[in-house]
């Protein structure tokens, strides 16, 4: 299917549904969120410089790459000193909701924001230049820079439209692993 075959497949996808109580994930362009996910982490931008101001912001995930398709959320990446951390977490934490505590490590801590829902907001504090930084910038970098591969990843997103989100996170999740290997070897 052509990308306006992908695209017109992604049009005319339900909302998101509910299958046996999972939220399922509905699949679209992310430039049908621009002006929405840019007003959004304008917004989350400014709230964490104010709260640390020596970060680093920057908008990651599908809606940061032009021609993506996106399950409509918004991912802003903090960006911190090692020495700083410690004093991060706490700050966020007062400022967001503690998200995927499970996945937190000495590097890496999640949350979200429950006021906000068009579109929804997640925030990974990380600590520059550690492994978990190199999750983020470089997959983003890796779209914008190779149409192959968005092509790929927007693909395996169609076939993902509808599905639980827990299958939709492993499953992409394995993808952005697979591709960080493969930069990381190059």
């Amino acid at each position: 299917m052509g990308p306006s075959g992908a695209v017109r497949s992604v049009r005319t996808s339900s909302v998101a549904r509910r299958i046996g109580g999972v939220k399922s994930v509905r699949i679209r362009p992310s430039s049908e969120l621009a002006k929405a996910t840019r007003a959004a982490f304008d917004h989350h931008r400014e709230q964490v410089l104010q709260l640390l101001p020596d970060a680093e912001v920057e908008h990651v995930g599908a809606t940061s790459v032009p021609g993506a398709l996106t399950k409509g959320d918004l991912d802003v990446l903090v960006r911190v000193p090692q020495s700083e951390f410690a004093h991060a977490v706490p700050v966020l934490r007062n400022a967001y909701s503690v998200h995927q505590p499970h996945n937190w490590t000495p590097t890496l801590a999640s949350f979200t924001d429950p006021a906000s829902s068009a579109p929804p907001v997640g925030v990974q504090l990380v600590v520059a230049g550690s492994a978990s930084d190199e999750l983020f910038g470089p997959f983003r970098d890796a779209l914008i820079g190779d149409p192959a591969l968005l092509a790929e990843y927007n693909a395996l997103k169609l076939r993902l439209d509808g599905e639980s989100d827990e299958r939709y996170t492993t499953t992409k999740g394995t993808f952005i692993e697979n591709v960080l290997q493969r930069l990381n070897s190059a």
